[in-house]
């Protein structure tokens, strides 16, 4: 047990040297019942720390899920610590907000720490991450492509939440829970591969590790390098900012010829373009479109940026009314999008080919060989000399000629939309997919993109802007 013998003096350190706790510091606690938050429980509460216990009951294992949070409940009594507990209907959360499952479970529970910790006057929501959590956050973000930002980790301190176990390896954890009796329920999803971070936790980090045993440290030893080099750009980022980008009350205005007299300038646009939520690969098409002509618009979740003159306008589209809203013909989809409101209401839903899976069969939905698909995925109204395979079929046919073939109304023709991979049409939204992208015996993971046709957007050429249409 050398390995962990010393597991409660280093907690202390680190506790000491990221300043994780002064005289008047409340921790409210994230306790899952799993051995990770267990251990950081038994640490805080060893420790003499003030604290509060807080415990999100997800619903989605039944039973099992209660039994965690009555585990939880009875550890936090005995040791006479408050607690606070949440019950949510996870599953119809995400399906309301469009989200994937995990990521609805996240929003909900830190949604709820933050009132939790300020009803109850906590000062920071202590959660249990470790050092090989943050090494798979890591490859995770570089699989996102997030920038150098992302490539940084977890770090100790993130506003309100604090991360005081990410000294510690997972081994680690499991060795001082042994030595120390320290009880804890096991969840039994953390086995599956069904979620991108189990595939890399129980798949690609062991591959990593025997290429090199020190594969999770020297992830992390670069991902420290790498928030260094994050501290001398943002100093760096503030200067190139004030030299390009003027504000007004309701947008921001970076100026073409500024922004191109600074060496590397690519780089620098995707890390202003970056504080507005733009993908990189918007970005690119933004970098591509400086020389050209005004009035190209480009649109990240929350923001619309035009080229106006020599000018790049980005306003924030809460400040602008539905009715006058910008028309969005083209949409790039990264992967971990679950849902998209213009210019139709899309839901993507990743699953796992198991063998109750069944295709769905409707038009409005599309069933795709996820492996096949290459992102980001573009959704553009169709174009004349558009081709592809329609499903069941061999050979390429025009899409104009399958909307004829289907009899399609000349307002409905208007208004049809396509998914693209790479340079392939995957989906006639709302009618066809493509042949070579349906699922296969071979099939591992299956998109399922969903259109929802009881709310969507119409593309106004003439007054150039969306309306809103209930669709019967």
């Amino acid at each position: 047990m050398a390995l962990s013998a010393g597991m409660f003096q280093r907690f202390q350190s680190y506790c000491t040297t990221h300043r994780l706790y002064a005289a008047k510091s409340r921790w409210l606690v994230a306790v899952s019942g799993g051995v990770d938050s267990m251990t950081l429980a038994h640490l805080c509460h060893a420790a003499g720390l003030m604290m509060g216990v807080a415990h999100c009951n997800f619903g989605l294992r039944d039973e099992e899920s209660d039994g965690d949070a009555l585990f939880v409940e009875q550890w936090a009594n005995a040791h006479g610590i408050p607690f606070f507990s949440a019950r949510f209907d996870t599953k119809q959360y995400a399906a309301t907000h469009g989200l994937s499952t995990q990521m609805a479970a996240r929003k909900l529970r830190y949604e709820w720490f933050e009132e939790t910790r300020r009803t109850h006057g906590f000062t920071d929501i202590a959660v249990a991450h470790h050092s090989d959590d943050n090494a798979e956050t890591v490859l995770i973000n570089l699989l996102r492509s997030t920038g150098i930002k992302g490539l940084c980790g977890m770090q100790p301190v993130n506003g309100r939440i604090i991360r005081p176990l990410l000294f510690a390896t997972r081994r680690e954890i499991m060795e001082y829970a042994l030595q120390n009796h320290i009880a804890y329920r096991e969840d039994r999803t953390n086995a599956n591969n069904d979620y991108a971070r189990n595939r890399i936790r129980h798949t690609i980090m062991p591959e990593l590790q025997k290429i090199n045993p020190a594969a999770t440290a020297n992830i992390l030893a670069t991902a420290d390098n790498l928030l260094q080099a994050c501290h001398v750009l943002a100093t760096e980022k503030e200067r190139i900012a004030a030299t390009c980008c003027s504000r007004t009350d309701t947008d921001v205005r970076i100026s073409i010829i500024a922004l191109k007299a600074v060496p590397h300038y690519p780089f620098w646009l995707f890390e202003l373009l970056q504080d507005y939520r733009f993908s990189g690969v918007v970005t690119n098409s933004i970098i591509a479109a400086l020389d050209g002509q005004s009035g190209k618009r480009f649109y990240s979740v929350s923001h619309a940026l035009i080229k106006d003159r020599g000018e790049l306008i980005i306003t924030p589209l809460s400040h602008m009314p539905t009715a006058h809203l910008p028309a969005i013909a083209e949409r790039y989809i990264e992967r971990n999008y679950r849902a998209i409101t213009r210019p139709l209401l899309l839901r993507f839903d990743y699953r796992t080919i198991a063998a109750d899976f069944v295709i769905p069969r409707n038009t409005n939905t599309a069933c795709l060989a996820a492996d096949k698909l290459l992102f980001p995925l573009l959704l553009r109204p169709w174009r004349k000399g558009d081709v592809f395979v329609p499903f069941g079929m061999n050979g390429y046919k025009k899409v104009s000629d399958f909307l004829i073939d289907e009899k399609v109304s000349l307002h409905e023709k208007a208004e049809q939309y396509v998914l693209v991979s790479g340079a392939d049409i995957v989906w006639l939204v709302g009618r066809r997919i493509d042949e070579r992208y349906k699922i296969t015996p071979a099939t591992d993971e299956a998109l399922v993109v969903t259109l929802h046709t009881n709310y969507s957007f119409r593309l106004c050429s003439k007054k150039k802007y969306l309306q809103p249409r209930v669709l019967q």
